[in-house]
């Protein structure tokens, strides 16, 4: 894994993922999925036109995008290190939310006004995307679309929601009937139901059984389009050959490709070294808690939320429509950045953060109560997130590479990007250009971005004493 040693950051290639990790409370429900240890051959394809590494949203709505699209490539081989989803997808928070407004002051920073623009408008078109293929491929993921807030629970925070807010708009960008401010403290504190709110800002955002969407998406890929999927199968190492076909070397033998496409996030520059320190893994850490009497039934949440003191840290939290169940996530301004920046170990949680997510419901919303037996933290779990130094993935065409592409580095913000991205990534593999994908320019892996900032994703977190408002942490 990346280390950080000394107070000082030392990137260094993050392996590969954990062979035996925890399981998340989606990967829990999902025990049934015939895709656990699914390969469709028994020996692994000798060639393919198409090989996609990682099955997470990224992976499994590139197979979807690529093969439901014109012409689609006949051999689409997918190759997964651990088992389907298993990755950051397989335990995120179930959220599917948009930035409308927040992070563009310091997306502008990096990338100016109208890439800024394009990265929050690129947000709502994904909601509306994973609304759409939900719909039309009647996906049973538990899709809730509603509204969110964004809480203020300091006046930093609040400062921070309203400066970005006001220059949004002041360039341009539209919230009329979008996002919607409650900036009187008591008006905030009695609509969001939270303690110490100082302000609200409400605006669209989603939640799904992310496990259940991802894997619908492989299995009517297997079923309709003949991908070969091959789990338990970690990519070693991509090497070109003469030809300019691309060689995967695995613990099963080799496969040739024509083309291959990273949808390897937090790992990536272990198999692309041009991108370390330009993706870095961070351990995060989540939980379901059963609520107490006062947040079920007629009670529950009508919002998702996300909870913040200053900048950088925040909560985020869902509560199932279906079940009740509170999906929380959060805590990680509680122990050293150290112990989550570069690791890659989801096989064990940190203690501290289990006693954080425990109590942070009673600490955050009003009138939560005393918990009866079995009521509260039902279980909680790590997973490894990829991030940038901007905050934003790296799509499209690999430089120096023909035939490679990536879609990795989502930051903890996947699902509000993913969809799009694969979109995009379909179109350049069937040979059109970046215009018709639709994605914002700045998240191409140029030699310019590459180099540029010249802090790695590590110095940043770990040197910068993880403050810079330029870099908006995202979920």
């Amino acid at each position: 894994m990346s280390t950080i040693a000394n107070g000082a950051a030392n990137p260094t290639a993050p392996g590969f993922p954990h062979p035996d990790p925890c399981l998340s409370f989606w990967l829990q429900g999902g025990r049934s999925s015939p895709l656990i240890g699914h390969r469709t051959t028994d020996a692994l394809p000798e060639t393919a036109d198409v090989t996609i590494i990682g099955s997470g949203i990224s992976g499994g709505a590139l197979a979807y995008f690529l093969l439901t699209g014109p012409n689609p490539p006949k051999r689409v081989v997918m190759l997964e290190a651990r088992e389907v989803c298993y990755g950051a997808t397989g335990r995120n928070g179930g959220h599917c939310r948009p930035d409308c407004y927040r992070g563009y002051k310091g997306y502008k920073a990096h990338f100016g006004k109208e890439q800024a623009l394009k990265i929050l408008q690129n947000e709502m078109d994904t909601l509306n995307l994973v609304d759409e293929i939900v719909t039309k491929e009647n996906i049973d993921c538990d899709f809730w679309r509603g509204r969110s807030y964004d809480v203020a629970l300091d006046q930093t925070c609040a400062d921070f929601f309203k400066e970005s807010y006001d220059e949004f708009i002041a360039d341009g960008g539209i919230v009329d009937e979008i996002v919607t401010t409650f900036t009187d403290p008591e008006d905030a504190a009695k609509r969001t139901r939270s303690n110490g709110a100082l302000a609200a800002y409400e605006f669209p955002a989603g939640s799904l059984w992310p496990f259940k969407l991802v894997t619908h998406l492989i299995r009517l890929c297997i079923d309709k389009h003949d991908m070969n999927l091959q789990t338990n199968t970690p990519a070693r190492a991509v090497t070109q050959a003469a030809d300019g076909k691309w060689a995967i070397q695995t613990d099963r033998g080799t496969i040739t490709t024509e083309k291959v496409v990273y949808c390897t996030n937090a790992f990536t520059a272990t198999l692309l070294p041009e991108f370390l320190g330009r993706i870095a893994p961070y351990r995060g850490q989540c939980s379901a808690v059963i609520p107490t009497k006062p947040f079920s039934g007629k009670n529950m949440l009508t919002h998702t939320y996300s909870h913040r003191n200053g900048v950088n840290n925040f909560d985020y939290t869902i509560q199932r429509p279906k079940d009740g169940t509170i999906i929380v996530g959060g805590g990680r301004w509680m122990v050293p950045v150290e112990q989550l920046i570069g690791c890659t170990d989801d096989s064990q949680k940190v203690p501290d953060l289990t006693e954080y997510l425990r109590g942070v419901m009673k600490t955050t919303m009003t009138g939560w109560g005393e918990e009866a037996l079995n009521e509260g933290l039902l279980v909680d779990w790590t997973g490894i997130m990829g991030y940038t130094p901007e905050a934003v993935p790296y799509v499209g065409a690999v430089h120096g590479k023909p035939g490679a592409f990536i879609s990795a580095g989502h930051s903890g913000h996947g699902m509000a990007r993913a969809m799009t991205c694969s979109r995009g990534i379909a179109a350049l593999l069937r040979g059109e250009s970046w215009e018709t994908t639709g994605l914002p320019e700045c998240f191409q892996p140029t030699p310019e971005r590459l180099a540029s900032p010249k802090q790695t994703v590590e110095e940043m977190w770990v040197e910068s004493g993880k403050t810079d408002s330029t870099v908006p942490m995202m979920h």
